[in-house]
């Protein structure tokens, strides 16, 4: 599932969707939920999605989320202090996120005192389960011929060596890479009109967070098929 960003309405469509389809486990495997990162920010129920992602863990234990860059920015600032992290945060959306806790940021961003002061009230009723949810996020997933990261890869560098930065940062070097991965590399991070499908990549990132909507990818084998959640009051690009 491609980058959620605080929109439960269109996570709990894409859900909905996927727990309606027929069982392929007779197929010959097991179905595995696998979510890319970037469930916070920019959208109005960023501590709603991860209540709903950790019901989710329960009733899959065998489901994988993966960090996006935007859980990286919200741990880095809310759990180790890094104040530029919590400046370009609130910068990108985590504003969103801070008041869907019930938590007003600071109208200057820059006073380091009131910063401080809304990190700390912020971490304080960040529920203990939602920080055992962010902790434990994965940077990268494969299965078979295929790879998960948030963000991408390297050009250059094989998948056991990639850096963490790289898998939940990277862009341009990534996407405008023709290079062989060692599979096919499936990630959201980079927001496009609908799939960016290509023989090295396929991008899920169908623009949640700015106005677009919400895509999943099926793959089975050498197969695959995509959901897309569009609710009542859809979202264009």
């Amino acid at each position: 599932m491609g980058d959620v960003h605080g929109h439960l309405d269109l996570l709990d469509d894409l859900l909905n969707q996927i727990s309606s389809r027929p069982d392929r486990a007779g197929q010959g495997g097991q179905d595995r939920l696998i979510f890319l990162g970037d469930y916070v920010d920019r959208g109005p129920n960023s501590a709603q999605v991860i209540d709903r992602l950790c019901q989710v863990q329960q009733d899959a234990p065998n489901a994988v989320f993966l960090k996006g860059n935007h859980e990286e920015m919200m741990v880095s600032f809310l759990q180790a202090g890094d104040l530029t992290k919590g400046y370009h945060w609130l910068r990108n959306g985590g504003d969103a996120t801070s008041e869907s806790y019930g938590v007003r940021p600071p109208d200057d961003l820059e006073d380091t005192n009131a910063l401080l002061e809304f990190r700390s009230e912020l971490a304080a009723v960040v529920p203990d389960a939602h920080w055992q949810f962010l902790d434990a996020l994965q940077v990268s997933y494969r299965a078979g011929d295929y790879i998960f990261v948030h963000a991408g890869l390297r050009p250059g560098i094989p998948f056991a060596d990639q850096r963490d930065e790289d898998m939940i940062w990277i862009r341009d070097r990534f996407l405008h890479s023709d290079a062989d991965f060692g599979g096919c590399v499936v990630h959201g991070h980079s927001p496009s009109p609908r799939p960016d499908i290509h023989p090295n990549r396929i991008g899920l990132d169908t623009g949640s967070g700015k106005g677009g909507y919400l895509t999943a990818g099926l793959f089975w084998s050498t197969e695959g098929a995509f959901l897309h959640a569009y609710p009542d009051r859809i979202r264009h690009q």
